[in-house]
């Protein structure tokens, strides 16, 4: 057994070191408080039973008169038989340790075991062969660099690699695997806010002009209201209150039911197209999994594009939504309960205070909607 002070960095290896900071010695990291971190640590080295080397360091070891009594210790301790050597974690790659990870998602919804799923490959992709505890921040930085380059996305996506990696980390530290998370010192990249798309009072008309039955329906679903597409895909008649005029829903995102009020041309157009249909589901039959709403998001995208309605998707119906809402002067506070955005109970009642309000903002909408379809409205491709 012997003792020695064992550096940290690479660099300053062949300098000779006592353990005090000299000209010789690379700036260190900064600990939380402003001050340096030292750059080594005494420690402990023998053969153990194996005959492998091993080095060990403990928190209580500050010096190396330390050191030198703790090795006492140690002597004795073998000589006597009761020499208790910590064992050494077994420290798994994170591509080991993702498939564990990706567990505790098994039951989550699929659009959230699907997109983990999705981002992990992608970290696997590139620091599956680094043990976890090897992942340091300069590795991280080096991934993102190459996950941007390499694979062209953007830095939207980038940061939520990066959110999920974290929250990987923080998952081995409640399990004892690792201290520290690598991801704590590291900063999202600056994102470009967007204007998301949203239809003109052209391409308002033109739809509601040209689509028919189920197409019309589930569009009007997504305008007037705000669904999303797999909200829509669930509707069955169940949901409906015709008698109170009212939509009731489980919201895709949140899980959560939602009550808002159905305009009145909407409702025209419902009792219209059940006379047309025998079933208990408006428009899918179907379980509504991630590819059957891929594939109606597919649809619907060729749909627009056939009608010259460019670079738009059935999610973008929500945001136009909201966008004619604001410019009809629907309070924000409306909009968003419109929207689900804010906190609502498991079990909403028809008769809550904000009703009223909500029920006049889908009766505007529905009024501002229909009138610019009555407009006389030239083709988009005859305009230009």
């Amino acid at each position: 057994m012997g003792i020695r002070y064992r550096k940290y960095f690479g660099t300053c290896k062949p300098i000779q070191c006592s353990g005090r900071r000299g000209r010789h010695c690379p700036e260190t990291p900064k600990r939380s408080n402003g001050e340096s971190k030292t750059c080594g640590v005494w420690c402990l080295e023998f053969f153990d039973d194996n005959k492998q080397w091993q080095s060990l360091t403990f928190k209580d070891i500050r010096n190396k008169s330390d050191a030198e009594k703790r090795l006492t210790l140690f002597i004795s301790d073998r000589e006597r038989g009761q020499l208790n050597l910590p064992k050494k974690k077994n420290i798994p790659t994170l591509a080991e340790y993702s498939k564990a990870y990706l567990e505790f998602y098994r039951t989550a919804k699929e659009n959230t075991r699907l997109t983990k799923m999705k981002t992990i490959n992608s970290l696997v992709r590139y620091l599956g062969e680094y043990r976890i505890d090897k992942v340091t921040p300069f590795v991280i930085e080096r991934f993102r660099v190459e996950r941007k380059e390499k694979d062209s996305v953007k830095e939207g996506t980038v940061n939520d690699d990066v959110a999920t990696l974290k929250n990987l980390f923080n998952y081995a530290i409640k399990g004892g695997i690792i201290d520290k998370n690598p991801c704590s010192s590291i900063k999202k990249l600056k994102t470009i806010q967007t204007r998301d798309r949203i239809l003109s009072r052209e391409e308002i008309a033109l739809l509601l002009k040209t689509l028919k039955g189920k197409d019309r329906l589930m569009v009007l679903f997504g305008l007037l209201h705000g669904l999303r597409l797999n909200e829509v895909l669930s509707l069955s008649w169940d949901n409906f209150d015709f008698a109170r005029g009212l939509l009731t829903f489980v919201q895709s995102k949140t899980g959560k039911t939602l009550a808002v009020p159905i305009s009145g041309y909407l409702l025209d157009e419902l009792l219209k197209y059940k006379q047309t249909i025998m079933v208990d589901r408006l428009f899918e039959e179907r379980a509504i999994m991630r590819a059957v709403v891929v594939e109606y998001s597919l649809y619907f995208g060729k749909l627009f594009r056939g009608l010259d309605i460019s670079r738009f998707t059935f999610h973008n119906l929500r945001h136009s939504f909201s966008s004619l809402q604001n410019e009809l002067g629907t309070g924000v506070v409306t909009t968003k309960d419109l929207l689900g955005h804010s906190d609502l109970s498991m079990t909403l009642r028809y008769s809550h205070t904000g009703l009223e309000s909500k029920k006049r903002a889908i009766q505007t909408l529905a009024e501002y909607v229909i009138n610019t379809s009555k407009e006389r409205v030239l083709p988009l491709a005859v305009q230009v």
